[in-house]
């Protein structure tokens, strides 16, 4: 029996539409790329407009409240289907037979055949307010020393570092936030951290810690110069040594928190917390004035914590929405924002953000989940 092109061509469309089903069976690799940029992009971007919140929210006295994200679950179902069908009546097939008029795909038979296809998104987000312990360890408490060594071991400066997150070094005394105004940074303060900060750039600087023993952490240390340091080197060594009133036949200092009387072998770090750090950031907001006189908002200070590193106005505000900043939010019938050329806030915002996740939780809470169930 021979087939006529108008059935084969039937065939041959029906057989092509079932050999492409099985290549849309799988979109989990396909979205793995796009998930995982887009939730990081949105991520990225919803902290940084929470810590931009907050921030507003201090000049304004307002409580500052963080929400974290807990787990992600994106669900994707595609489902895909085919159906095939021929009817044909033998009653009705005309005679005499011939090539153009086939008895089974002649003109009185039937082929239907059809594709079918559903795609479903359906993602969850939980979210955990920040509170008790969590937030006590993560905002309130002073960053951990470990972290700060940590960040001058990973490139951090220690110009920026010091200025922005250490209160005091062996008794130098950084710029202040009181309930009476603010009080500026000592000289001797500004000198050391510029000197730790050009011994990074030499090569001379590094943090180092003991092994932990019985369950405690292990002692911290900052090696300073080293066996061999060059003429320039040595001298930035010697007058740091004068500022700091260390040992000079030494070149490794134990770093604590609360030192010990009259060892001039250790340095004593004394640094802020999250909340401290956030309000010298706020300090800077440029607030509108008729929220200031009407006694809605505290007023500008120019010394404060950071003043090393940071402009004066640091956010800027303004009745309409940026068209492109870094960062915007909405309160209190005005936007404020970060410019996304200002660099220097923006590595501030950056470092804020490193430190909530470098923030010591004796809770050990998990972090976020993304997790993607495909069917």
């Amino acid at each position: 029996m021979k087939t006529t092109p108008r059935g084969l061509a039937a065939a041959t469309a029906l057989l092509a539409v079932l050999a492409l089903l099985p290549g849309c069976s799988s979109i989990g690799p396909s979205r793995m790329v796009q998930d995982r940029t887009d939730y990081n992009a949105s991520l990225t971007e919803s902290w940084k407009r929470q810590i931009l919140l907050n921030i507003v929210k201090i000049r304004y006295v307002e409580p500052i409240f963080f929400m974290d994200v807990g787990d992600i679950v994106a669900g994707y179902t595609m489902e895909t289907g085919a159906s095939a069908g021929f009817s044909r009546s033998m009653y009705d097939a005309p005679t005499p037979i011939t090539d153009n008029n086939n008895p089974v795909f002649g003109n009185f038979g039937r082929l239907e055949f059809g594709v079918s296809g559903r795609f479903t998104d359906r993602p969850t987000v939980t979210y955990k307010p920040m509170t008790g312990a969590p937030f006590r360890t993560g905002i309130m408490s002073a960053l951990p020393l470990r972290n700060v060594l940590n960040g001058l071991d990973t490139g951090i400066s220690a110009q920026f570092l010091f200025h922005l997150g250490v209160r005091s070094i062996n008794g130098l005394r950084n710029a202040a936030l009181s309930a009476k105004g603010s009080v500026a940074a000592q000289p001797e303060f500004t000198r050391a951290a510029e000197i730790l900060a050009q011994l990074q750039l030499e090569g001379a600087l590094r943090a180092r810690s003991d092994p932990p023993q019985q369950g405690k952490e292990g002692r911290l240390y900052l090696v300073i110069g080293g066996r061999k340091p060059s003429a320039e080197t040595a001298a930035l060594i010697r007058e740091l040594r004068t500022l700091l009133d260390l040992d000079p036949a030494v070149y490794e200092y134990e770093v604590i928190s609360e030192p010990e009387t009259q060892n001039r072998r250790q340095i004593a770090l004394q640094t802020y917390s999250l909340m401290q750090i956030m309000a010298a950031v706020a300090a800077r907001v440029d607030i509108p004035a008729a929220d200031v006189a009407s006694r809605r908002a505290l007023p500008e200070m120019h010394e404060a914590p950071g003043s090393g590193v940071m402009e004066k106005t640091a956010v800027h505000s303004g009745r309409t929405k940026p068209q492109d900043a870094f960062a915007a939010v909405s309160f209190h019938g005005h936007w404020f924002w970060v410019e996304d050329n200002d660099l220097g806030t923006k590595r501030v915002f950056s470092f804020l953000m490193l430190a909530f996740t470098l923030m010591e939780n004796k809770a050990g809470s998990p972090p976020p989940q993304l997790t993607i169930p495909v069917q």
